[in-house]
């Protein structure tokens, strides 16, 4: 499967403190490919942080780990990472679909990850 950022994707961002494990807040990112826009909400207390542009990474191996999806024809994908200050720890969990549109699944997996947190 080809990169998310060639299709419409919903990425959720899952921050806790990396000392307490405490869950801080989560930001959901939704980019819609066919209208070129992000739109970002934070939910609870996310907290904007610093952390490595993946652009000026030298990784030849993806940090991402496509994972078992409680939804029919849609991708999951998980990633863990911290922010540069080692303050928080984030899950970024991210859904795509290759004959989905966004529109046909985004309600069902905004309820399905904020129910998670809840």
């Amino acid at each position: 499967m080809y990169s998310n950022r060639r299709r419409s994707h919903v990425h959720f961002i899952h921050q806790y403190c990396t000392n307490t494990k405490e869950y801080t807040g989560t930001r959901i990112v939704i980019f819609w490919k066919d209208r070129g826009r992000k739109e970002i909400k934070d939910i609870g207390d996310f907290k904007t942080h610093k952390y490595e542009n993946p652009k000026s990474k030298n990784n030849k191996v993806s940090k991402w780990v496509v994972e078992e999806c409680p939804f029919k024809d849609l991708v999951k994908k998980e990633m863990v990472n911290e922010s540069i200050d080692k303050k928080y720890r984030m899950i970024h969990v991210l859904y795509e679909s290759v004959n989905n549109k966004l529109e046909d699944y985004i309600n069902d997996i905004v309820k399905f990850e904020i129910n998670k947190i809840i």
